[in-house]
């Protein structure tokens, strides 16, 4: 297939998506559109920013009954930040359309809210807390959702809301349609599917390409214990424009965050133990490229598409190629050429060549840049071993 007006879509939804100017589907969107609109559940594994959003929401508005008034589909999302995303595309494609959109998230009143479900909410896009809240006031009822949509369901593991979204799909008619969007399938995701979804059609959607081409890659080798002193110095060394330098837990990035301020940079942390509005202004200072430095966690750092990032470093090595190639993938934007430093301890040599052999990239010793003078940088020893023996699976988690 090579255009939308293959895929079996109503013609509203093929005009506005001509005027919006899409042309050809992504390969998620030409494999899960036809399955959903057929009627069947639908597992989708897919990286972020690989069209999932089309993929379930064209549907989901073709599946729509405008005269009904009942809340007729839901999305749950794992974050604020992705119900905005998605509730701003859904409006986007409903706009031939007479249906009403409604987000409903943390940090925001839920008395308007409320008043918006009032008024009338065909689709209803939220966060999984803030619908618990609503269900619990008798605000939202689910009775006549018969199109269910969880998106970055392996986040909502990760925040720990799986409980959660099992009582609210146990709220949802029983013959309804689920579709569930994951860039990972974990052991607990799986079971989520096998329990609450009825004989779903599987579609994996592999990268192409595992790294961009525009990003300089180095590594820094260092005990972990000095890892503070030498990233201070290598932040001084590089001046970059904007910095995400990403830590593995929340605690890490806020012990982190002091030890930077406290050496007299500017830089603030973005992580789950902050409240909503911490997170906003956070964001939205290093949005308005007011921040230069951003200490984050992966979570956190979720939807976070900034062009200016020169620079992302990994204070931790993320526990995954695609972890890392993900991270990696937020500098190099629109053009501009990035650099990607990796903290390594020598324990984790072995680590960074598995990254090296399943993402094809070569990462070499970062240099300060008197001594780069414009050449990449130098290709690391290779131990005689090479790497660890025994081997992962691609994506696997490292211990």
């Amino acid at each position: 297939m090579s255009a939308f007006s293959e895929l079996g879509l109503p013609a509203e939804l093929e005009r506005t998506l001509d005027e919006l100017g899409y042309e050809e589907p992504t390969p998620i969107q030409e494999q899960a559109i036809p399955e959903l609109l057929a009627g069947h559940d639908v597992i989708g594994q897919a990286q972020t920013g690989t069209g999932k959003t089309a993929a379930f929401g064209l549907p989901l508005l073709a599946y729509l009954d405008a005269e009904s008034e009942d809340v007729q589909a839901i999305v749950l999302t794992p974050t604020r930040e992705l119900c905005i995303q998605v509730t701003q595309a859904l409006r986007a494609y409903a706009q031939n359309l007479p249906v009403e959109v409604v987000a409903v998230f943390g940090g925001a009143a839920i008395k308007s809210q409320q008043a918006q479900l009032r008024a009338g909410a065909h689709v209803v896009v939220a966060t999984v807390g803030r619908m618990m809240d609503l269900m619990s006031r008798h605000s939202l009822v689910l009775t006549s959702a018969r199109y269910v949509i969880l998106d970055e369901a392996d986040e909502m593991l990760d925040l720990g809301f799986i409980e959660d979204v099992e009582k609210i799909l146990r709220m949802c008619p029983n013959g309804r349609q689920t579709g569930l969007f994951s860039a990972t399938m974990p052991p607990p995701i799986k079971r989520l599917a096998e329990r609450y979804m009825y004989d779903p059609v599987t579609i994996r959607i592999t990268p192409k390409k595992l790294t961009v081409d525009a990003i300089e890659q180095a590594y820094v080798e260092v005990p972990n214990r000095e890892k503070t002193d030498r990233l201070i110095k290598v932040l001084k060394e590089e001046e970059p424009e904007q910095a995400i330098i990403f830590c593995r837990t929340k605690i890490g990035a806020a012990r982190l965050d002091r030890s930077l301020r406290d050496s007299g940079l500017n830089v603030k942390a973005l992580h789950g133990d902050l409240t909503q509005g911490q997170r906003d202004g956070v964001m939205i200072s290093f949005k308005e490229h007011r921040l230069p430095l951003l200490v984050a966690t992966d979570i956190a750092a979720r939807g976070l598409d900034i062009e200016h990032v020169t620079h992302v470093i990994n204070y931790d090595l993320p526990d995954t190629t695609e972890g890392y190639v993900h991270r990696i993938g937020r500098t190099g934007r629109v053009g501009r050429t990035g650099r990607a430093i990796s903290f390594v301890t020598p324990k984790q040599r072995g680590d960074l060549s598995q990254i090296e052999r399943e993402a094809k990239v070569s990462i070499g010793v970062w240099e300060p840049a008197e001594q780069r003078l414009g050449h990449p940088p130098r290709p690391r020893k290779r131990r005689s071993r090479g790497g660890r023996g025994g081997g992962r699976g691609g994506g696997g988690k490292r211990r």
